[in-house]
């Protein structure tokens, strides 16, 4: 910073050694010109004056005598007349040790803020890395929640089927309690109907050794009958015989 300072104003001194007179006095005129159209005066001028020999020295020591402050205008690329410029040429002694020192610790400071800037950096692009980590590792989370919710959507269909594979199984149990009672029922009218078929079957054998005793007499009676009636007609010849 203060190199430059000084490189501009040694450019400045060469320029100002290289007028001539013509010059100079051309330029003290345009300087009251550029005062009066500026509204700025001498007594303007000089308080900047004391107010940057202030500032300046508080770096550098100056010669105060040989300052000089002045005010003209820009030239343009073009040739033409620019906007109102201030021109300082202060002639520089020396530096004084403690801007030296100033700029050795804005140095340090600037180095400091490098390093640090680069920490920084590097801090960033750890926390970028891991943001990005964070992400990935969301994304994921978010895959397997999607895929979680899908598992359990299919565990509540299989639960809601299940359920009602239940009911009807219920239900079909049911219906085999009621058909096992009926066929129950069924059971004992059929041993009930076996157990009178078989009481009417005793009857009817009593009844068929009754009915062929009552048979077998018939034929005993028959045969004394026919007996009978042999004796008769016997007895009967025999007497017609003795007649």
């Amino acid at each position: 910073m203060f190199e430059n300072l000084l490189n501009f104003f040694k450019k400045k001194n060469k320029i100002e050694d290289a007028k001539s007179n013509k010059d100079t006095a051309k330029e003290r005129l345009h300087l009251v010109l550029m005062q009066d159209r500026a509204n700025v005066s001498a007594d303007f001028l000089e308080m900047m004056k004391q107010e940057i020999i202030e500032v300046i020295k508080k770096y550098v020591n100056v010669d105060e005598d040989e300052i000089n402050v002045t005010l003209t205008n820009q030239v343009n690329s073009d040739g033409t007349t620019g906007a109102p410029a201030l021109y300082a040429n202060i002639p520089i002694k020396e530096i004084k040790n403690e801007a030296r020192t100033v700029k050795i610790k804005k140095d340090e400071i600037t180095i400091n803020n490098t390093e640090n800037s680069k920490e920084n950096q590097a801090i960033n692009k750890d926390n970028q890395a891991k943001s990005k980590e964070k992400q990935e590792a969301n994304k994921e989370n978010q895959v397997k929640n999607k895929e979680n919710q899908v598992t359990d959507k299919d565990n509540q269909k299989t639960s809601k089927e299940n359920q009602v594979k239940n009911k009807e199984n219920q239900v079909t149990n049911k219906e085999n309690q009621v058909t096992n009672k009926e066929n129950q029922v069924t059971s004992k009218e059929k041993q009930e109907i076996n157990e009178d078929n078989q009481e009417k079957s005793k009857e009817n054998k009593v009844t068929s050794k009754e009915n062929q005793e009552t048979n077998k007499e018939k034929q005993a009676k028959s045969k004394e009958n026919q007996n009978n009636e042999i004796k008769r007609t016997n007895v009967i010849e025999q007497d017609g015989a003795e007649n």
